[in-house]
């Protein structure tokens, strides 16, 4: 595999500095808004309202797994943002659709993103926004089009694609491992050792 260049390495340092804090930025507008929403449910709105996804494809576009878009849609349509129905040309597949009050919800939203994301950039000067607006798009391109690496599973095990395990954030260990990724409670390292049991007395 090639070395990325100078210019690649430092694009990349920015991009590192930068995701997270959007990411916090993006959270916790969300949970102000009216009514609150998740990023991954903001997501999938905005994935519904403009392409009509489902399925996998939806997994895909709000970075969760395939059991949890099922949650995912299942908890949309129970607070009213979506509607499912069966699509006439393939009844085993679910056609997702906004409600009136999702529609709402989202354009709401995506209205109060814009707007205070957006005012963050208004001391860079135009020509770098116009620049900055026309290469995020082929970022989000070149990491749309490459599957992240595989959670570690537990004991530090790779688990199949897409599964959520018991991993933590960033995809560290879970609560069941011990600090540093060490083995958790239930491992046989840090036990304490029992009593010795005596042996039998020797004849005199």
């Amino acid at each position: 595999m090639p070395q990325p260049h100078r210019s690649q390495t430092d694009a990349a340092d920015a991009l590192l500095t930068v995701a997270p804090l959007v990411s916090r930025w993006i959270e916790r507008l969300l949970a102000r808004h009216d009514p609150p929403l998740t990023p991954a449910q903001y997501l999938g709105l905005r994935a519904i309202a403009r392409d009509g996804v489902g399925g996998s494809e939806l997994a895909r576009r709000t970075g969760v797994s395939g059991p949890a878009v099922s949650q995912l849609i299942g908890g949309m349509v129970e607070t009213g943002l979506v509607s499912r129905s069966a699509r006439p040309d393939d009844r085993r597949r679910q056609r997702l659709e906004l409600t009136p009050a999702g529609e709402s919800a989202f354009a709401s939203a995506e209205q109060l993103l814009r707007e205070r994301v957006g005012g963050l950039l208004a001391d860079l000067p135009r020509p770098e926004v116009d620049a900055l607006a026309r290469l995020l798009p082929r970022v989000a391109a070149a990491l749309s089009g490459e599957a992240p690496p595989r959670r570690p599973g537990p004991a530090g095990r790779v688990g199949p694609p897409g599964r959520v395990g018991s991993a933590g954030a960033l995809g560290g260990p879970g609560p069941a491992s011990g600090a540093l990724g060490g083995p958790g409670p239930a491992s046989g390292a840090h036990r304490r050792p029992g009593p010795r049991r005596a042996g039998p007395r020797g004849g005199a």
